[in-house]
């Protein structure tokens, strides 16, 4: 094994190397495909804008867009998964009662620290492994190649088994709990009361404990299978691998004892010069000299048991890593991976804000030097060229609520949800609108009121004639109060 590893030197650092770089790409994924998208559409000549800005096919489904503003604006929403306040509280409602708060899931710079930790102590076995499998006609690159691809078979199985085991703790370990506390307050009605989905109202059951509100995301079926398997694999392969190296060990003594020839004069140093020693010497010498070497085989049979058992502990070692990382990361909600992905791990909706803002502007930024490219060239001469970002992003979130609202509608179970839907979606609707007459846009908020569904129209509709009811109270008032300032005034002077 030592003469492979010095043999192939280069390529183990070759190897580390990229192992590192993986690790470093997975733990910063998110930054590191957003700069290099960011860097390739800003690049000059053969950048993305570029390219783009020389199509000016209009969007099939809105005339109003074109085709290059379209795809500049799908790549960067990739990043940006924006959501309104009322639904990053409800998904932070979720991920509280199914006790995930706080959880994430697991980091890749972490399942790439582990392959490297099952790859780096499992070279050793898989190379007996390989060795045996060639047999012993078998070449050396047969013997490498059977080796790498146990030592891949081994990485796969025992990183997604230890996960699966610590995973699968996490969540059995919080199910027993809730099922212990129901048992002692007297198993008051059933364990689980409903199956709070991610869409359904969080407020339904808040009014029961705290465990039943768990167990309605969690569920209540509750398993210790992987983590048996995880004990097994680690015990046998520890026991088994161990095993292995005494045993080869035994074969290269047995190997280097009978290779050495001793002769009848072995223990006699005068038998070059022709002198005979007494029977009694040779006979003394000749146990000294058997002593020295049954003690030097002990010695060193006791050394590589201890390294062999020093090699299990470690294995034992990586292995329970491997467990804690799925006791730690990961969730146990049902849905709540999906919270997890719509508040992007922020524990308030500032903070969330603070990380999507920059990211928004950078995109509007490209968006804006597109248009500008666009219409630079004179064929381009009257196109229009107004959409901006936060346009893209709002009739994104029309399109999804419109199809949820059309999935939802046949299902009565979800009707008083779709009916709380529109005032949100009004909500959102308003804002757009106050920006577009800011902007002086005032036919564009008319359209869009337009093409609003029924619902929601009646809805910013009744909204909007509230709000200009109160500003004409609130004017009437003003005057009022002008008016009586002014009497006061008139009467002080008289």
């Amino acid at each position: 094994m030592s003469h492979w590893i010095n043999d192939n030197l280069a390529a183990l650092n070759s190897a580390l190397a990229l192992a590192v770089l993986l690790i470093v790409y997975l733990g910063n994924k998110f930054r590191i495909d957003f700069a290099w998208m960011n860097l390739w559409y800003g690049l000059p000549l053969i950048g993305k804008i570029a390219r783009l800005s020389r199509d000016t096919t209009r969007y099939a489904k809105d005339k109003s867009w074109t085709l290059s503003e379209r795809t500049l604006c799908d790549d960067y929403k990739q990043f940006i998964h924006f959501t309104t306040e009322d639904e990053f509280n409800k998904r932070l409602n979720y991920l509280s009662k199914a006790h995930d708060l706080g959880r994430s899931p697991t980091p890749g710079w972490m399942m790439g620290l582990l392959c490297v930790l099952v790859l780096a102590e499992g070279l050793g076995f898989s190379y007996m492994l390989g060795t045996w499998m060639a047999g012993e006609g078998g070449s050396e690159n047969a013997r490498q190649l059977l080796m790498w691809a146990i030592v891949f078979v081994l990485c796969v199985i025992f990183v997604f088994v230890m996960h699966s085991a610590g995973h699968q703790l996490y969540r059995s370990n919080l199910i027993a709990k809730a099922d212990s506390e129901w048992r002692g307050e007297g198993q008051p009605g059933k364990f689980a009361s409903h199956n709070v989905k991610l869409n359904d109202p969080q407020n339904k059951d808040d009014a029961e404990p705290e465990y039943k509100q768990c167990v309605n995301r969690v569920g209540t079926s509750r398993s210790y299978f992987m983590v048996g398997v995880a004990v097994v694999i680690i015990v046998f392969v520890s026991v088994l691998s161990t095993v292995m190296r005494v045993k080869h060990l035994e074969a290269e003594r047995t190997a280097q004892t009978a290779l050495v020839a001793e002769g009848p004069s072995a223990g006699n140093p005068f038998d070059k010069l022709g002198q005979a020693l007494p029977p009694e010497l040779m006979q003394e010498q000749q146990k000294a000299d058997d002593k020295a070497k049954a003690d030097g085989r002990s010695a060193y049979t006791d050394e590589g048991l201890a390294a062999f058992l020093m090699l299990a502990f470690i294995f034992a070692i990586t292995q329970l890593v491997g467990i804690a990382g799925g006791y730690k990361w990961g969730f146990a909600g049902k849905e709540s991976k999906a919270a997890y992905r719509g508040t992007r791990g922020f524990s308030t909706y500032d903070d969330y804000l603070a990380f999507f803002t920059p990211l928004m502007q950078v995109a509007q930024s490209k968006l804006q030097t597109l248009q500008q490219k666009m219409s630079e060239r004179r064929a381009n001469d009257g196109l229009r060229l107004e959409h901006t970002f936060d346009d893209y992003l709002m009739e994104s979130r029309e399109s999804r609520t419109r199809v949820a609202a059309a999935r939802n509608a046949p299902q009565a179970d979800i009707a008083p949800a779709a009916q709380s839907q529109p005032a949100m979606d009004a909500a959102s609707v308003l804002a757009r609108i106050d920006a577009m007459t800011a902007e002086g846009r005032k036919a564009d908020a008319v359209a869009l009121l337009q093409d609003l569904p029924d619902s929601v129209r009646n809805e910013v509709t009744a909204r909007l004639a509230e709000r200009k009811a109160a500003q004409e109270q609130a004017r009437k008032d003003e005057e009022e109060r002008n008016k009586e300032a002014e009497r006061a005034r008139l009467e002080a002077l008289l």
